[in-house]
């Protein structure tokens, strides 16, 4: 077992990982495979801050845009799948045509969305991070707002976008 997949492991259980992730984060050797699990987990790891932004800093931030996470950075993309924004970043994305699109928004970070055709984008925003959406077209967005996220919505009146307040700091 590798040094970082020993730290994740630890640092899993104690946040409460359920025991056969916890088995499987313990064999996995390469960073992209963790990367990978990372994705396939999002919902625990965004819930317990894990791993946290200096974990993700210090091991994993050579690596992490090739995935779709930007952690304090600034990006200008098209058609991603999913995007994941930690930290400080600064980011726009735009959908278009028939495309879907998961976005999570965490910490402070600052997004710009254009979703137009008939794109559907899915975003979770949490935390102070502040969202404005451009929908157009007949482009579908669904947001669930967590925390003191700030969401602003730009539409026209074909372009459907529903904000589910959640009331809650996260998941």
């Amino acid at each position: 077992m590798s040094k970082i997949s020993k730290e994740l492991a630890k640092e899993a259980k104690k946040k409460g990982i359920c025991e056969s992730w916890y088995k499987e984060l313990q064999t996995i050797e390469d960073k992209r495979e963790m990367i990978a699990m990372y994705l396939k987990g999002i919902d625990f790891c965004l819930m317990n801050d894990y791993p946290s932004n200096d974990y993700i800093r210090l091991n994993f931030k050579d690596i992490i845009n090739e995935f779709g996470i930007y952690l304090d950075d600034n990006f200008n993309i098209c058609n991603i799948k999913k995007c994941i924004l930690l930290g400080f970043t600064k980011g726009y994305i735009e959908i278009n045509n028939f495309n879907v699109s998961e976005i999570f928004v965490k910490n402070e970070s600052i997004l710009n969305i254009t979703a137009k055709n008939n794109s559907f984008v899915m975003i979770d925003v949490f935390d102070n991070s502040k969202i404005t959406v451009k929908a157009q077209d007949n482009a579908k967005v669904c947001i669930n707002k967590y925390g003191n996220a700030i969401v602003d919505i730009i539409k026209n009146d074909l372009a459907i976008i529903k904000i589910i307040e959640k009331n809650k700091k996260t998941y």
